[in-house]
């Protein structure tokens, strides 16, 4: 063997080594399933519900379609200065679906190639607010019996790791201390919890930090543990059963969907992992709207929605990187913006837009956020419509 060969050998052998420890390091971190997963499947994806576990869920057992509204189509909005008509700009923004309702009717849809209303997606951190509905639920239904409950009085495990004072309308609002950082490092927690597959014991393993956090600081780690708090309490029922009972079914949907778990018959990702249709999705939506009514049945007390949606922190609480952003405050678990639209949004430009002064619910769905402003089309499409006032 050459000397060239004999030093191209050890420089091999050497990278091997070296990729052996950070392998060795990463699943320390996060987990050799979470590692596997990260490597094989990449990071995640709206079709992530295809790769991975999760309980699936069928259409109502009494679907309704919506009716159509009888309204020009399509809509123009403006960006940066240019008039463009909506369903190019949907085209050209990785967009996966458009539903615009109006007074209780679908007034626009739009679909990309491949797409409909009977595909669905992961709709990401929209999810939070679907929890939302549900603690709301089980509050209702006596399961839970107020957000001023103690975590531990739940997930007593919690107590080790500093959750002594924290309710769950801490949770709600995410204005817990807890030490989670929402990022993308690869060796972070959020990665882990994205990717890993003992979800539980992963959450049980949290902790409070030490100092209290001055502003607010929006953290996935909450809702894990809100998420957590709701399976405890179900007990036998999973999260995905309860959220077909009493949500799907009962608001008539057309397509079923699927609640990603970490394994199998495991525990849902309560902050990120629900897939469905948009047209499904928007009628959630006009559940809010309609003040937890559908079809003139109580769904959601109205005292549930009220709470969710009064704002939780004043100015000094609103972080700087907030600065000149519509989102002004935060629920709980929806955000909130100056206009009185309430708002759920995933990381790739998912939108639940519910406008109560111009009576519009909006989904937009897509693989990106395609470098657009979201909120800022749905707020026109919202101020498109007739003058609420009747003027």
């Amino acid at each position: 063997m050459t000397a060239w060969r004999r030093i191209a050998l050890r420089v091999a052998l050497g990278l091997v080594a070296i990729a052996a420890a950070v392998l060795a390091v990463w699943s320390l971190a996060i987990g050799p399933v979470a590692v596997w997963r990260v490597l094989t499947h990449g990071t995640t994806t709206v079709w992530d519900h295809l790769e991975y576990p999760g309980r699936r869920f069928g259409p109502s057992a009494q679907p309704v379609p919506w009716p159509a509204a009888e309204l020009p189509s399509p809509p123009t909005v403006v960006v940066d200065g240019d008039t463009v008509a909506i369903d190019d700009l949907l085209a050209d923004t990785g967009s996966l679906a458009l539903v615009v309702v109006r007074d209780g009717a679908v007034a626009y849809e739009w679909y990309a190639p491949g797409h409909g209303p009977d595909r669905v997606s992961m709709i990401f951190s929209v999810t939070k607010s679907v929890l939302s509905l549900l603690v709301g639920a089980a509050i209702d239904d006596g399961i839970i019996a107020s957000v001023d409950d103690p975590v531990t009085d739940y997930v007593p495990e919690l107590a080790g790791g500093g959750f002594g004072t924290v309710t769950i309308e801490d949770l709600l609002r995410m204005d817990t201390n807890l030490a989670y950082v929402e990022d993308d490092n690869p060796f972070g927690i959020h990665v882990e919890f994205n990717y890993t597959d003992d979800l539980e014991g992963d959450i049980v393993g949290l902790a409070i930090n030490d100092q209290p956090d001055e502003a607010f600081r929006y953290k996935s780690g909450d809702n894990a543990v809100l998420g957590l708090v709701l399976d405890r309490a179900l007990g036998e029922t999973s999260i995905t059963d309860y959220f077909y009972r009493r949500l799907w079914d009962p608001i008539g949907a057309e397509t079923g969907g699927i609640w990603s778990t970490d394994r199998e018959g495991g525990l849902e990702r309560t902050w990120c992992c629900l897939a469905v249709s948009a047209r499904d999705l928007a009628r959630l939506g006009e559940l809010v709207l309609e003040d937890g009514s559908w079809a003139g049945d109580r769904i959601i007390s109205s005292a549930w929605l009220e709470a969710s949606f009064e704002p939780a922190y004043d100015t000094s609480r609103w972080p700087a990187e907030y600065d000149g952003s519509p989102l002004r405050n935060y629920g709980y678990q929806w955000w909130l913006t100056d206009t009185g639209a309430r708002v759920a949004l995933g990381k790739d430009g998912q939108y639940l837009y519910i406008d109560p002064a111009s009576d519009l619910v909006a989904v937009r769905l897509g693989e990106t956020r395609g470098g657009i402003s979201w909120l800022a089309i749905l707020e026109q499409l919202a101020a498109d419509g007739p003058d609420p006032s009747g003027g």
